[in-house]
C-alpha cells in the first residue's frame, strides 16, 4: 500500500493513482460524516434530555402567531395568539377538534326525523340544526348555495356572532362546509370572494368579513385554564374580532377596535404574564372545573331543563363532585368508544333533544356505575323491598327527582311581539314563554335582572315520559309558530325571524298595514295575546304571507301555515298531523329530560312507602300535565299523567286502590292473625290448666282480643299517634318477604296440620283451609312473576303485583278464620269437658 508521507519524504510527486486516491477520500468522509453525525445525535440527547419537562404538565412555552412566529410580548403592537399553534406544538389540535364539542354538527347530515319535519335543518347540531332555543322559530342557518338573498339568514359568519359565545372555536367555526379554512381560502385571489361582498349569495361567505375577522380557532383555555374571562371573550365574538377572541378571554392582552366597527384591531400583551425569556407558565389544568362547563352550560340549561347546577338542588355537587366524574373523556373514561388519548369527545348521555354524534349515546357514567359497585365513594343502593320491574321500567331519576325548584320552557309561541320588559329589542321579542303548568313567564325578564345566581325558586312536579322502554321525567316542550308547507313535501320551512318582527313594528307604527293583525287578542286574560281561536289563525296566515311576498321571499309552490305542536293548520279549521313520538309534545320542539338536580334517598320518590306513587289522586299519575298549548279558550289544555305512560287509567287505578286501600286491609289482617292466634293460645292454656274453672275464663281472650282490636283501629285513625304506635307504613312496604312469611309460615303449618288429622275437622273449618290454600297459591304465583320479572309476559307481569297482594289477603284472612274457628272448637270442648285435662281437636 503506497504510504504518502513516505513518498513526500523521499521529494517524489504526491500524485496517487485516480481510483486509490478516490476510494480513500471517500472512505475518510465517510468516516467522519458518521462521526459527526453520531456527535450531533449526542448532543441534540443530551440536550434534550437536559430540556426535557417532567411529564403531565406544560413546560414553559412561547406564544406563537397564526403564520407559527413567536410572538414577543414586548413588542408592540404585537400579533394575537393562536391556540392552534400554541398548543398543536405538543398537542394533537386535528383529533382534539374533531369532537363533538367542537363540530358541533359540522360534517354531519340531519337525522331521518329532522329530514320529514325540518326543511331548513343542514346538520343535527348546533351549526345547521336545532339551536339554544328548544322549538322553532330560530334563526335558521342558509344553504351552501342559495338562488334568492330573501331566502338568507344566519350565514356561518354570523353563526359566530352569536352562537359563537358558546363554541369553543374550530369546526364550523373554523371551516366552511368544504373544509376550506374560512380566512385563508377568502384571501386566495383563486376563491374568487370579496370579503364583505354578497359573494354568489354563498352561505358561507355572504357578506362576510372573514379576511378581517379571522377564524376562531379553538381556544384550549376556554375549558383548562380557571378563571378563563368567557365574559371578555364573548364581547370580542359579537364585536366580530374572532383571530383576537383568546387572546382576551385568557387575559394574556388587550385588544382595542373592533372589526365590526371598521377598525383594524390593535393587541398589546400584559408582559407581567410572562417570564423575562418572553415564555409562559399558566396554571392549566387538565380536568376542567365546574365553572367551565357551566360557562355555557348554565344559561340554556334552565331555559330547556330548569337546571340550578347548585348544592343546594344536588347531592352529588353537595359531596363536592365535579361535572367531569360523570362526563369524562381521553384517558380519564373507561367507555371504549371515548378512551383514546386525547379524545375529546366528552361523555354524554342520551337526551331525545340532542341528536349530534348520537353513536355517543350514554358514555356517561351511569347511576349504577357507582351505586351498584361503591365506585368513588358512592353508597350502594339497597331499595329494600322494591321489586326489580320497578328498576327495569324506570330510570332512577325518575324517584330521585320527585320535584324542580327552577321552571324551565315548557312552550315557545314564536308569532307575537313580546313587550315585556327587559326582553332584548331583538328577535328574541318573538318568542312567548309558558311554564310547565302552562303560565305565562318572562323567562328574558328574570335572566336580565337576576341573573341566573338569583333566578326565582319555583317548585313543581316534573312530567314523566316514557323513551327508550323506560319512564324518566322530562320537559316536553310545546311549539306554536308560522311555518311555511312546501308542494308534495312533509318538511316545513321557516320565516326569518327579522321579518315577522319588522311586520310587527310596521303595524304598531302604522295599523293599516297588516290590518288582520289586530284581529288577534287575550282570550284567558293572562294579559298575553295567543293565536288559538280560528279566525286568529286565518289573520296570522294572511299577514305573514302578505310579509314574505313584501319582502319578495320566494312563494312559487308554497303556502303560510300555523303550526300548533303537530297540527299544521292551512286555515284556521283546516289541519294535518304530523308524525311524532309517544314522548314528544311536538315535532318541532325538543324533549329535555331531567338528569341533574338529584335528591338523596331520603327525599326521593318512595321514602314514605309505594303511596308515594300508588295512591289516589298521587302527583305520579294523576298530576295535570300539559297535553297542548292552547284550549279553545286560549288557556293551556292539560291531561292526567298516566296518558303519557298508558292509553288507559286502568294500571294506574288499579295499583292505587291496591296500595292506597288494600294494602291497610293487609296489614290489618296481619294483625288480626296475631291477635286471633294469642286468642287460640289463650284458649288452649285455659283449657289445659283451668278447666274446671268458672265459664267466663274462656270468654276473657275474646274480649282481650276485641278490645285490642278496637284500640289498635283507634289509634290508626289518628296517624299522629300510630306514628308512634306502629312501624311506618315505608317500612312495612318495603318488607314484602318479611310479610309474605310469616304468613306463609302460618298458613302452612296450619294446611299441614289439616293434612294430618282431616276427620277431626269441620266442613267449615275445611272451607276455612281451603281458602288459605288457594290465597298461599296465588301469592306463589304473583310473587313468582313480580320476583323473577318475567317482562315478556306483558300485563301479566304488571298484574302480579295485584295477585301477590290479593292472595296474601285471602290467606291471612283464611288464617284468621282457622285459628277462630279452632279456639271456638276449644272453647266448646272445653265448656263440654266433665273434668278433662285435655280436649279435643288442635287441643289435642
Amino acid at each position: 500500500m503506497l504510504n504518502p508521507s513516505r513518498l513526500l519524504a523521499r521529494g517524489e510527486s504526491t500524485m496517487i493513482p485516480g481510483p486509490i486516491v478516490d476510494r480513500q477520500m471517500l472512505v475518510a468522509s465517510g468516516l467522519f460524516i458518521c462521526m459527526g453525525l453520531l456527535a450531533t445525535v449526542a448532543i441534540d440527547t443530551v440536550a434534550e434530555e437536559i430540556s426535557q419537562p417532567p411529564r403531565g404538565v406544560c413546560p414553559p412555552y412561547h406564544l406563537r402567531s397564526e403564520d407559527g412566529e413567536v410572538i414577543d410580548p414586548k413588542q408592540s403592537p404585537a400579533k394575537p395568539y393562536s391556540p392552534k399553534q400554541t398548543c398543536g406544538v405538543c398537542h394533537n389540535y386535528e383529533k382534539i377538534t374533531s369532537a363533538y364539542h367542537f363540530t358541533q354538527g359540522f360534517g354531519e347530515q340531519p337525522t331521518r326525523k329532522q329530514s320529514e319535519r325540518i326543511g331548513w335543518a343542514t346538520s343535527p347540531g348546533n351549526h345547521g340544526g336545532n339551536w339554544c332555543s328548544p322549538a322553532a322559530l330560530y334563526p335558521y342557518l342558509s344553504a351552501e348555495q342559495n338562488d334568492d338573498r330573501a331566502e338568507i339568514d344566519m350565514t356561518s359568519y354570523t353563526f359566530l356572532a352569536s352562537c359563537g359565545v358558546c363554541h369553543p372555536g374550530g369546526g364550523s367555526a373554523e371551516f366552511d362546509r368544504q373544509g376550506r379554512r374560512y380566512d385563508r381560502w377568502a384571501a386566495d385571489p383563486a376563491s374568487g370572494i370579496t370579503d364583505g361582498g354578497d359573494n354568489d349569495l354563498h352561505g358561507d361567505y355572504f357578506q362576510a368579513r372573514w379576511v378581517a375577522s379571522g377564524v376562531l380557532e379553538a381556544d384550549c383555555l376556554i375549558c383548562h385554564l380557571p378563571d378563563y374571562d368567557m365574559a371578555a371573550r364573548n364581547g370580542q365574538v359579537r364585536s366580530l374580532n374572532y383571530r383576537w377572541a383568546a387572546t382576551v378571554g385568557s387575559g394574556l392582552g388587550e385588544v382595542s377596535g373592533t372589526v365590526k366597527d371598521g377598525d383594524e384591531p390593535v393587541t398589546s400583551y400584559r408582559e407581567t404574564m410572562f417570564r423575562p425569556d418572553g415564555t409562559l407558565e399558566l396554571p392549566v389544568v387538565r380536568s376542567p372545573p365546574n365553572e367551565s362547563c357551566l360557562a355555557c352550560h348554565q344559561q340554556p340549561g334552565w331555559k330547556k331543563r330548569g337546571a340550578n347546577f347548585r348544592a343546594r338542588t344536588d347531592v352529588h355537587l353537595k359531596a363536592g363532585m365535579r361535572c367531569v366524574d360523570c362526563h369524562p373523556s381521553g384517558s380519564s373514561a373507561s367507555d371504549p368508544r371515548i378512551s383514546d388519548y386525547l379524545n375529546h369527545g366528552i361523555a354524554k348521555g342520551d337526551d331525545p333533544g340532542g341528536l349530534v354524534h348520537d353513536h355517543l349515546d350514554n358514555t356517561v357514567r351511569s347511576c349504577k356505575d357507582c351505586h351498584d359497585t361503591g365506585a368513588r365513594g358512592g353508597p350502594i343502593a339497597k331499595h329494600a323491598g322494591l321489586p326489580p320491574l320497578h328498576l327495569e321500567r324506570m330510570e332512577c331519576q325518575t324517584c330521585h327527582v320527585p320535584e324542580r325548584l327552577v321552571k324551565p320552557i315548557s312552550i315557545q309561541a314564536s308569532a307575537l311581539l313580546n313587550d315585556a320588559p327587559r326582553i332584548p329589542q331583538d328577535g328574541k321579542q318573538l318568542w312567548t314563554f309558558y311554564g310547565p303548568d302552562g303560565e305565562w313567564r318572562n323567562h328574558y325578564g328574570f335572566l336580565n335582572m337576576m341573573g341566573y345566581d338569583h333566578k326565582p325558586t319555583e317548585p313543581f312536579r316534573p312530567t314523566l315520559i316514557r323513551y327508550q322502554g323506560t319512564i324518566r321525567p322530562a320537559n316536553r316542550v310545546h311549539s306554536a309558530w308560522p311555518g311555511i308547507e312546501v308542494e308534495n313535501r312533509s318538511a316545513l320551512l321557516q320565516p326569518r325571524m327579522r321579518d315577522l318582527r319588522t311586520m310587527w313594528l310596521e303595524h304598531r307604527e302604522d295599523p293599516t298595514r297588516y290590518p288582520s293583525l289586530a284581529m288577534i287578542r287575550d282570550d284567558d286574560g293572562d294579559g298575553v295575546p295567543e293565536v288559538d281561536r280560528p279566525e286568529e289563525i286565518d289573520a296570522l296566515i294572511h299577514a305573514v304571507t302578505q310579509r314574505l311576498e313584501d319582502v319578495e321571499f320566494p312563494m312559487t309552490g308554497r303556502r303560510v301555515v300555523w303550526v300548533l305542536n303537530e297540527r299544521v293548520y292551512r286555515s284556521g279549521t283546516e289541519y294535518r298531523e304530523m308524525d311524532k313520538e309517544t314522548w314528544e309534545a311536538s315535532p318541532f320542539a325538543n324533549v329535555h329530560t331531567y338528569n341533574h338536580d338529584i335528591y338523596p334517598a331520603r327525599a326521593a320518590l318512595g321514602a314514605n312507602g309505594c303511596t308515594d306513587c300508588h295512591s289516589p289522586g298521587s302527583d305520579f299519575f294523576y298530576a295535570p300535565v300539559l297535553n297542548r298549548p292552547f284550549d279553545p279558550d286560549g288557556g293551556p289544555a292539560m291531561t292526567p299523567q298516566w296518558s303519557l305512560l298508558d292509553p288507559t287509567p286502568f294500571w294506574a287505578d288499579l295499583g292505587a286502590y291496591r296500595e292506597y286501600y288494600g294494602k291497610p286491609v293487609l296489614y290489618a289482617l296481619l294483625a288480626g292473625i296475631g291477635l286471633s292466634g294469642l286468642v287460640l293460645a289463650t284458649v288452649i292454656l285455659i283449657g289445659r290448666f283451668r278447666s274446671d274453672g268458672p265459664a267466663w275464663h274462656l270468654a276473657l281472650p275474646w274480649g282481650i282480643a276485641g278490645g285490642g282490636g278496637l284500640v289498635l283501629f283507634a289509634i290508626s285513625l289518628h296517624p299522629e299517634v300510630a306514628g308512634y304506635v306502629f312501624p311506618s307504613r315505608a317500612w312495612l312496604d318495603s318488607q314484602h318477604v318479611l310479610v309474605a312469611g310469616i304468613i306463609y309460615a302460618i298458613g302452612g303449618v296450619l294446611v299441614l296440620l289439616y293434612l294430618r288429622d282431616p276427620r277431626s275437622r269441620s266442613r267449615a273449618s275445611w272451607i276455612l283451609g281451603a281458602w288459605c290454600l288457594f290465597g298461599l297459591l296465588l301469592a306463589g304465583f304473583g310473587g313468582t312473576v313480580m320476583l323473577f320479572g318475567f317482562t315478556t309476559f306483558g300485563s301479566l307481569s304488571r298484574l302480579s303485583y295485584t295477585l301477590f297482594d290479593i292472595g296474601l289477603m285471602v290467606a291471612a284472612l283464611g288464617i284468621c278464620g282457622v285459628l277462630l274457628a279452632e279456639a271456638t272448637a276449644c272453647c266448646r270442648a272445653a265448656l263440654q269437658a266433665t273434668g278433662a285435662k285435655s280436649v279435643g281437636g288442635i287441643c289435642n
